[in-house]
């Protein structure tokens, strides 16, 4: 099978969260993607999660897992003439807008990834995956009715922003190189407004509306009813009932088909608002089903129902090994730490499933002229 991107050449010079992970897809579909590190590393190398029993230089699992398949190079033990050089022959150069002399080395694309983008009054902000979701009214309804919302943790924010910049770096590369694109170009992506994808008609609704929500509670999300997860008897089941028809085979599967043709019951905003008689019942009939069996009669009947693995299952499950979701990133030493891989396939010219990571400036010297 042929590479999707092979021969492309992309350069990494900031080694954030986004741009690694905007990188990787570029790696993960075989363009040879460079790591321009400082003599320290990228911040990556210092994220959480940790490995225990590995080099200091080598703990960091995120970064592992943004790593695969990527060239290291020391910035600073390269020389001018050779990074210059390298910046000029690159196709793509990933930066957080922090040095756009060096960026601007590139002759083809460059795409800034940064919290707030180039211009506009949040622009010299320093931005955090919470903030993102806060300003952009998503961690509003997520939470118990009294108090604080539920901040969610991790880097989700900064995948959507490196994800959404690889897009749009796609389609100028893949532009040169079928000669329709004969210029520079800088592209700018926000990671703010990135994650407005998640809460775009929200908004428009509320604004139209001028009617705001409150927060009804855990896995409750309006206006759909039921959706979110639920204990089992083993195990946890994802849940999202939407149509009527998905409603009437939903109560089939847990045997209260007296609630099955309730008028009030077709809507899922009927539904939501009837939550205090539906819920007993449903955390009731959950309670007497394993979550693989429901899973499996699920699918079966067409209803959006998944099975939400625990830690010690993760691995384990059949749909996940099937389809390659995780895969050995092979850390220096020969350490193997199994990793998600690339969410999205493309089967003629199939992605690489993880791979070796590189130790902090493991390719300089192939770099290096004179």
């Amino acid at each position: 099978m042929s590479i999707a991107l092979q021969g492309l050449r992309v350069i990494d010079i900031s080694g954030t969260i986004a741009t690694s992970y905007c990188a990787k897809l570029w790696a993960d579909y075989g363009a040879e993607v460079i790591n321009l590190e400082p003599a320290e590393g990228f911040q990556t190398r210092i994220l959480p999660p940790f490995i225990l029993g590995t080099d200091e230089a080598d703990k960091s699992a995120m970064h592992a897992y943004l790593s695969t398949n990527k060239l290291s190079l020391n910035k600073q033990a390269l020389g001018q003439e050779s990074l210059a050089s390298l910046l000029k022959s690159a196709d793509l150069v990933l930066d957080d807008n922090t040095d756009a002399e060096l960026a601007s080395l590139c002759p083809n694309v460059r795409a800034s990834i940064s919290w707030y983008g180039n211009t506009g009054e949040y622009s010299n902000f320093i931005g955090s995956d919470a903030q993102c979701f806060a300003l952009n009214g998503m961690l509003r309804g997520i939470g118990h009715v009294e108090g604080p919302p539920l901040i969610p943790t991790g880097y989700q924010a900064q995948i959507v922003g490196g994800l959404t910049s690889f897009i749009g770096s796609m389609v100028h590369v893949l532009a040169g190189e079928l000669g329709n694109r004969h210029d520079r170009v800088e592209i700018d992506t926000s990671i703010f407004e990135a994650c407005l994808c998640f809460t775009d008609v929200g908004a428009v609704s509320s604004y139209n509306t001028n009617i705001q929500v409150p927060r009804l509670g855990i896995n409750r999300f309006p206006p759909t009813y039921p959706l979110g997860v639920f204990p089992c008897r083993d195990g946890w089941i994802g849940v999202t009932v939407l149509t009527p028809s998905q409603w009437q085979t939903f109560c089939q599967l847990l045997d209260i088909v007296e609630y099955a043709d309730v008028e009030l019951f077709q809507t899922a905003i009927g539904r939501l608002q009837s939550i205090d008689i539906l819920e007993p019942v449903i955390r009731k009939k959950l309670l007497e089903h394993s979550a693989e069996e429901l899973f499996y009669r699920a699918q079966e009947n067409a209803v959006p129902l998944a099975r939400v693995p625990t830690m010690e299952e993760l691995f384990g499950i059949d749909q996940f090994l099937q389809r390659h979701a995780f895969a050995p990133a092979i850390l220096p030493g020969d350490i193997p730490l199994l990793v998600p891989t690339v969410p999205f396939r493309l089967y003629r010219t199939p992605p690489s499933f993880a791979g070796p990571v590189a130790s902090v400036g493991e390719h300089t010297e192939s770099f290096q002229h004179g």
